[in-house]
């Protein structure tokens, strides 16, 4: 079984792709290009979302880092997601929700 962490690793590295081809695909013309783009939403919520559950049940930080995360989140999303999931995840999620 996978757990949170990996899961959260293996979406926002497959987001990336998503959006690099299809910005790649966007820049050349070609035909559905769009699919990809929509993809890459879609797997940008499937990190996202989760994200900032972890971060609004975290005991471990105070409001003003909450704020600033969920402000990352929505206005940043590949570089806070990237901050998150690979630097800060093991120190605000609670230690029963990494299980």
């Amino acid at each position: 079984m996978i757990d949170k962490g990996q899961f959260l690793k293996a979406t926002y590295l497959f987001n990336i792709a998503l959006t690099t081809v299809g910005a790649i695909f966007k820049i050349y013309h070609y035909p559905n290009s769009e699919t990809f783009i929509l993809f890459a939403i879609i797997a940008m919520l499937t990190y996202s979302l989760p994200v900032l559950l972890e971060v609004f049940r975290s005991t471990r930080i105070g409001t003003s880092e909450k704020l600033m995360w969920v402000t990352g989140m929505l206005c940043l999303t590949p570089i806070a997601g990237y901050l998150y999931v690979f630097k800060a995840r093991n120190r605000i999620a609670n230690s029963d929700q990494q299980k």
